[in-house]
């Protein structure tokens, strides 16, 4: 007997139907699995097996023919554990259901016929949106996560057994219709420090400040201990909230990367802030590895990657961010597949000015020899330091200050100043596929970033003193063009210019 169940496989944030057909018919027990299944697949007979067996039925006996198609789509994962167990059923003969068609199949298999969950939930659930009369069965855990789309319907289950007693009814008592986003879902905030807690620092403040506007790449360098960290950590706090879109794409991201637990399922609704070890091998940044996973240049999408003691990275792991910077995605071929994940992130970066840390500190005397800060600055390529628009030095704190009471500007007040200057920017590219000033190409930065004549002739001047290329060039005008929403003025002038000039200390 042929049987047809409906499933689906992810390929990066994208999930891609499938077609698990199985064939039951006499001749000498067997079981055949074609259709490029990995490991993990192939491995997925012994679970269903087990598990029908220990809630009460039989596939065994029969010779078992399975197909995923489409045959040239290879399939990864455990999600298709479930999906196959009702197809062995339903071939079998073992029990009915009226429409299966209406119903999609998602779930890992224990030996004992619970369900666990499975990744990627969320981009299956927005795949079906369309489809107002199929129903997602997931396993129950991930029940809040397919209910974000609103409408569609969804029956969670925690069995096998569960399930089978579910389809056999003719309305699942079990099944929800999704309510979607603004349902009373958790939203995952983290508590991100407060500016008003950090005295003094008010050009590093301000150099955040204008990165968080127009989501520009920044460098800190200063000693150690001057409060580099502290105030990068501080820049989630003044970011805009994440629209519902952005949540929405940022959580497609973590589901798919595993990086959700499924028993405490919770949106994420605040901006990312990843800040991975000097250690992280080029996989873990930028994605891949056998089952080509999302790296943290995805996981930090519509938020900030922030890479504490930047020299000491692997020099071909920072060179591998150059592509993301630019085009705000990854794309990772490999012989298995190609895919690609969205990386539109603020990139963020943090270093001492030498070895030893104090060559910019007026009290403590540098030690290093002129060599060994010369190949401490070569660990950052010159093309990387190019894609940074915004490089501040972070001097010392004098000791005395710490005691001072005076109050800093909180994060909210700051944050407000920032909501302004990106209202102008959605408003410029509210035709565009650019969302920030940062993003702009060298065309629209010459467009946008109006100067008069002899702002334009300074800006020129400036950039060949200091030696600019011209992507240099260009992200010089794309800060000025921010300073100047800051103000809400339309016109970038010579002051605008001038400040965006002295944050290209490393040109």
């Amino acid at each position: 007997m042929f049987q047809r169940i409906r499933s689906y496989c992810l390929s990066g944030i994208h999930a891609i139907p499938v077609s698990v057909e199985v064939d039951s018919s006499l001749g000498l027990p067997g079981f055949t699995l074609v259709g490029l299944p990995d490991s993990a697949v192939r491995e997925s007979r012994e679970r269903v097996v087990s598990a029908v067996r220990t809630s009460g039925y039989s596939v065994t006996g029969n010779r078992t023919t399975v197909n995923l198609s489409p045959a040239d789509l290879r399939k990864e994962g455990s999600s298709l554990d479930l999906p196959l167990a009702i197809g062995m059923l339903l071939a079998s003969g073992e029990f009915e259901v009226h429409q299966i068609d209406r119903f999609v199949f998602l779930g890992e298999l224990s030996l004992d016929g619970l369900l666990k969950p499975v990744r990627g939930v969320l981009s299956v659930a927005m795949s079906l949106a369309e489809e107002k009369h199929s129903i997602l069965v997931v396993p129950k855990e991930n029940t809040q996560e397919a209910s974000l789309v609103e409408g569609l319907y969804v029956l969670g289950v925690s069995s096998l057994l569960e399930c089978i007693e579910e389809l056999k009814k003719e309305v699942p008592s079990n099944l929800i219709c999704a309510k979607g986003i603004s349902s009373s879902l958790k939203a995952s905030y983290q508590t991100y420090p407060d500016f008003k807690n950090i005295v003094g620092m008010e050009g590093a403040k301000r150099a955040l400040e204008i990165a968080a506007s127009g989501n520009h790449n920044f460098l800190l360098v200063g000693s150690p201990g001057s409060g580099k960290t502290l105030c990068a950590k501080c820049l989630p706090s003044i970011l805009p909230e994440m629209s519902e879109e952005e949540i929405i794409e940022s959580t497609r991201i973590h589901s798919c990367a595993k990086s959700i637990r499924s028993q405490h399922f919770s949106l994420i609704a605040e901006r990312p802030f990843r800040s991975p070890h000097h250690s992280a091998t080029m996989v873990s940044l930028v994605g891949g590895g056998h089952q080509l996973l999302p790296g943290e240049v995805s996981l930090a999408h519509n938020g900030v990657l922030f890479l504490d003691e930047l020299p000491e990275f692997n020099r071909q792991v920072l060179e591998a961010l150059r592509e993301p910077m630019e085009e705000g995605v990854v794309s990772i071929n490999r012989a298995s597949g190609s895919i690609e994940w969205p990386a539109r992130f603020m990139m963020g970066a943090a270093m001492n000015p030498c070895p030893c840390g104090f060559s910019m500190d007026l009290k403590k005397e540098c030690t290093c020899l002129p060599d060994m800060k010369v190949r401490y600055w070569s660990k950052i390529s010159g093309p990387l330091l190019d894609r940074i628009d915004l490089q501040i030095t972070v001097p010392a704190m004098d000791i005395t200050r710490l005691t001072s009471s005076s109050g800093s500007e909180s994060s909210a007040t700051i944050r407000k100043r920032v909501k302004v200057a990106r209202t102008f920017q959605e408003e410029r590219f509210k035709n565009s596929k650019i969302h920030f000033n940062s993003e702009m190409t060298s065309l629209q930065t010459r467009e946008e970033a109006k100067m008069d004549s002899e702002t334009e002739h300074f800006a020129i001047t400036a950039a060949e003193k200091m030696g600019l290329s011209a992507r240099g060039y260009y992200r010089i005008l794309k800060v000025a063009r921010t300073i100047a929403d800051l103000r809400s003025s339309n016109v970038v002038s010579k002051i605008d210019l001038a400040e965006a000039l002295q944050y290209r200390i490393l040109k």
